[in-house]
């Protein structure tokens, strides 16, 4: 082989950035001491022999032995759109112990066909004593302790499984790749190599993925994009709830959220979230929306506390609320109101773990904070809904009417405003 048939380039470890020489800074993310040379070879022996493609009419395809499996886990097959299938490749991303290997071990049990498990995390003894706190029954789970995919490619590929559970891509390497495991390079090469052995054996793949302190999972974007889905579990350690969001899904709705509550057993669908019953009489500071996942509406429980600073600046704390749109909808009630709220120090609270996402709870959270300052209760049996621009109005876009209809039929008054006033806020 000669000296022209082989380039070395160097790639960044953090961005996965190629350059032609190397430097001591990557000029696309700006890290230090992050760029690995690496060889390749563009001989004409090195692709080896590459049969011609073929052209296929799509409608002579015959997928009508393409059939989705489900779980037996409602919750998880409703986002994943009625359940999974064969050859589909998912990411599952999620903060630390929030319940990720957990939700994939039970789903595992519970497809009652074979599946491989490939460990790179936990040893086969820590991941037993895990089985036998979840099931009573997973003599159908095979495990992999080896994070090597060049160990164990051809095994799967073998043993055809019904589901391959990768535990973590981050910790999967190849060792023919010189760089370490849960590099860029290592993250997208290993990834490359799963999605092709799922898809040419009709494989169904769970993938889970660490996330970054911003809530993203660790590694290049570009692994988003090479899945077929991507979901995403939340939920605060403090609380048992918790959220699966689908934030891309080639083969379902990507507008679905499933709830579960996390307990001994593991995680049991929780299909009876958002189905608070109406009160009449209830504390001040707190007021009741409505928000549409997909095909479900739920009630959801905004809850307000205002109290005089005691410091030069007042403090604003959100939970499960975006804190700028609180400032925002702190700013459109002091000024359209008419109360003063620069020396008030405002706590918001979203019951249930849950964070809402929907405008359309503005018109709630401003009737919270001001059922709070005026130390006045709202009604518990009205759904306070709308969206609150700059200027004081309220908007109702169409899923509204969805909405409406659910709380109506769960036993709710609907709360429709045009514009901000303290007399529709408080009317009986």
């Amino acid at each position: 082989m000669s000296k022209k048939d082989k380039k070395n380039i160097f790639i960044c470890e953090k961005c996965g950035n190629e350059f032609a020489k190397w430097s001591g800074q990557c000029s696309a993310c700006l890290a230090w001491n992050t760029l690995k040379e690496l060889s390749i070879d563009f001989s004409s022996t090195a692709a080896g022999k590459v049969d011609e493609a073929t052209l296929i009419r799509l409608d002579q395809i015959d997928n009508a032995k393409i059939t989705r499996f489900t779980s037996s886990l409602s919750e998880f097959d409703l986002v994943l759109g009625g359940g999974i299938i064969p050859g589909e490749v998912f990411l599952l991303g999620g903060d630390p112990g929030v319940g990720k290997s957990t939700l994939l071990w039970q789903v595992a049990c519970l497809i009652l066909q074979n599946v491989i498990y490939v460990a790179g995390e936990e040893s086969p003894e820590q991941i037993k004593l895990r089985a036998q706190r979840i099931s009573q029954k997973y003599d159908n789970v095979f495990v992999i302790d080896n994070p090597d995919i060049l160990s164990w490619s051809s095994v799967v590929k073998k043993s055809k499984p019904r589901l391959l559970i990768i535990d973590s891509i981050q910790t999967i390497y190849d060792s023919s790749v010189p760089s370490s495991p849960g590099s860029v390079l290592q993250i997208k090469h290993c990834t490359n190599k799963i999605i092709r052995l799922a898809k040419d054996n009709s494989i169904a793949t769970a993938i889970i993925g660490h996330v970054t302190k911003e809530g993203e999972v660790a590694g290049p974007r570009t692994l988003e994009h090479m899945v077929d889905a991507v979901f995403y579990l939340e939920g605060e350690k403090e609380q048992s709830e918790r959220f699966l969001r689908s934030n891309k899904n080639r083969f379902g709705p990507t507008d679905e959220m499933g709830v579960f509550n996390l307990g001994e057993k593991g995680l049991l669908s929780a299909s009876e979230f958002g189905r608070i019953k109406p009160e009449v009489s209830v504390p001040f500071g707190l007021s009741r929306t409505a928000v549409l996942e997909g095909s479900r509406t739920y009630v959801v429980e905004v809850q307000a506390l205002v109290q005089k600073s005691s410091f030069g600046f007042a403090k604003r704390n959100s939970v499960g609320y975006d804190l700028n749109r609180l400032l925002m909808m702190v700013a459109i009630a002091s000024n359209h109101l008419g109360i003063d709220l620069s020396d008030k120090d405002i706590f918001l609270n979203v019951a249930g773990g849950y964070k809402i996402r929907d405008p359309l709870c503005d018109l709630s959270v401003i009737s919270a904070i001001v059922s709070a300052f005026y130390k006045k209760p709202l009604r518990g049996d009205r759904i306070v809904v709308g969206e609150v621009d700059l200027a004081g109005r309220v908007h109702l876009p169409s899923q509204a009417k969805k909405i409406i209809k659910d709380a109506q039929k769960l036993g709710y008054q609907i709360d429709l405003q045009k514009e901000l006033s303290k007399k529709t806020i408080f009317e009986d």
